[in-house]
């Protein structure tokens, strides 16, 4: 309770990213509670009941198959969620720890493992993870992997643009002079210090993550039905924009404010989380 005041000052003076750190929030309740939340499995079809509008049984209404919106919606979001934090998590430990070397060693091993993440760069990543999920197949395994291939270069990019920065200030110098290993300096210093951009790295990434893997449902080689995606839900339902439009704004909506919220909270993280933002106040 006493750190409820200044959290309280916090959201007021960030109230962007208080509200987007809260629908984010929500979305992450209501997808773990899908089945609770509206009783119905994302597969559950009625033809008798299809483009119903919103109603007691249905909260946004059902789709062309009868099937409830609401849980498609919510189960949508756990894939999209899942599949985009999943290839965070791998494309941040393997970014990080190639990022760091690189700029920590530098020379030729800086380099030689450099030169491999411009060449990664320079191929579009959409197109890579297409290359991915049409070689290998569209499995949520598979759509991680690509996902992973296509942010990782770029993480790995920003810290060690970092680390290069922070190895020649004093306190590096200190510990190296008095005897501190690699390993230590790169742990207890450097990684600390590079760890703002790393949160703000990784909740940006989470957002145009999530963005691809709707991009490569919509095409067709991203999740597959029955199972749910917002990108796949609006493919399915595009035909249908003018009779039904509700069935592609709904999901284009959630999609669109997960993905600002998920910009916006990133853009607080990286100001918030910044040592030099921290001395200054």
């Amino acid at each position: 309770m006493p750190r409820a005041p200044g959290l309280l000052r916090a959201a007021r003076r960030d109230w962007p990213a208080a509200a987007a750190a809260t629908l984010l929030v929500c979305v992450v309740v209501l997808a773990l509670g899908a089945p609770w939340v509206t009783g119905y499995t994302y597969d559950r079809q009625d033809l008798d009941h299809s483009f119903h509008g919103p109603e007691r049984a249905h909260w946004l209404g059902t789709d062309q198959y009868g099937r409830d919106l609401l849980a498609r919606l919510l189960h949508g979001a756990r894939v999209s969620l899942a599949v985009g934090g999943s290839a965070v998590a791998a494309e941040s430990v393997l970014g990080v720890t190639w990022g760091t070397v690189a700029g920590f060693y530098g020379g030729r091993l800086d380099a030689g493992l450099m030169r491999i993440v411009d060449l990664l760069i320079a191929f579009p990543s959409l197109l890579l993870a297409v290359l991915v999920t049409g070689i290998f197949g569209s499995s949520l395994l598979n759509i991680v992997l690509a996902l992973t291939m296509t942010a990782w270069p770029g993480m790995a990019r920003t810290i060690r643009s970092e680390v290069v920065a922070l190895r020649e200030r004093d306190y590096i110098e200190a510990a190296r002079a008095v005897g501190a290993r690699a390993g230590r300096v790169l742990l207890r210093h450097l990684v600390p210090n590079a760890v703002h951009l790393l949160a703000a790295r990784a909740t940006l990434d989470v957002s145009a993550l999530v963005l691809t893997e709707a991009t490569l449902s919509f095409i067709g080689i991203g999740v597959q039905p029955p199972r749910p995606s917002w990108g796949l839900m609006i493919n399915e339902s595009f035909q249908y924009l003018q009779s039904h439009p509700s069935l592609v704004i709904i999901p284009a909506t959630a999609l669109s404010l997960t993905v600002v919220s998920f910009n916006v909270v990133g853009e607080s993280l990286a100001e918030r989380l910044d040592p030099r933002q921290r001395r200054r106040g």
